[in-house]
């Protein structure tokens, strides 16, 4: 009989957790060294887009001592891109120390990059990794993005593809998200256990944690809904500061 394998996240589920509040985790999650080949190849990857939950899924993995990035003023992103577009793996450097990574984007008013895209690039160097397809009703999600940050996001989003109104931008989402979703599940047919699609309204998070379990040790209580868009006027928006992670 084959021994059972140590959850790869063991030392961060050692650490005590319990009240803290969400902005403290990333002082408290501890950063393990990855030696092994199986830690060096074994990744969670969020790989839908952002206003689906991607907040409430850094947190999930977080509070489980799953040491995790997320956004982090879109340099994670720009990473990623830069080092595929010189020849290097996509972790190369400082992204190489954490295991979850998720609301991985840039958006500008010159460029766009949608790390989610970046699934097939990621699967080829980490193909032991965890992919999320984190998903919901697609009208809620257009209109999520339509007054995500007063509509700031949405206007950087219009200028860097030179797209002419709202229409054009809202009917480009409509498009970008059922091919994400039609391509997605068709990249993963093949490869058992390396992906979920998890409705992030509707899905039971004990579905997360059985997907996980073959590597990292979970619970469904530690995921919260956490990052709801509201209402919100520019001003106040302008003066909102996203989660920044020290070297990146």
């Amino acid at each position: 009989m084959t021994a059972a394998r140590e959850p790869l996240n063991t030392a961060g589920r050692m650490v005590d957790y319990t009240g803290a509040d969400s902005e403290s985790l990333s002082e408290l999650v501890p950063r393990v060294p990855m030696v092994t080949r199986r830690e060096k190849l074994t990744r969670i990857f969020q790989i839908g887009f952002n206003k689906c939950g991607t907040r409430s899924l850094y947190r999930f993995l977080q509070r489980n001592g799953i040491y995790s990035a997320h956004f982090n003023r879109g340099r994670l992103a720009m990473r990623m891109r830069y080092n595929l577009d010189v020849g290097r793996k996509p972790l190369n450097g400082r992204l190489g120390q954490y295991v979850g990574f998720t609301d991985v984007q840039r958006i500008s008013k010159q460029q766009v990059i949608e790390g989610a895209m970046l699934y097939r690039e990621l699967y080829h160097y980490y193909p032991n990794s965890y992919f999320i397809l984190n998903t919901r009703d697609k009208e809620g999600w257009l209109r999520s993005r339509q007054s995500h940050g007063a509509g700031n996001y949405m206007n950087r989003y219009m200028k860097a593809l030179r797209l002419p109104d709202e229409a054009a931008i809202m009917a480009y989402w409509s498009e970008q998200w059922d091919i994400h979703h039609r391509d997605v599940p068709e990249f993963f047919k093949d490869k058992p256990g390396r992906l979920i699609v998890f409705d992030i309204k509707n899905d039971d998070p004990k579905h997360l944690v059985d997907f996980l379990a073959p590597d990292f040790e979970t619970d469904a209580h530690n995921f919260l809904h956490e990052g709801e868009t509201a209402a919100v006027d520019k001003a106040t928006y302008k003066k909102n500061r996203p989660i920044t992670l020290p070297g990146l």
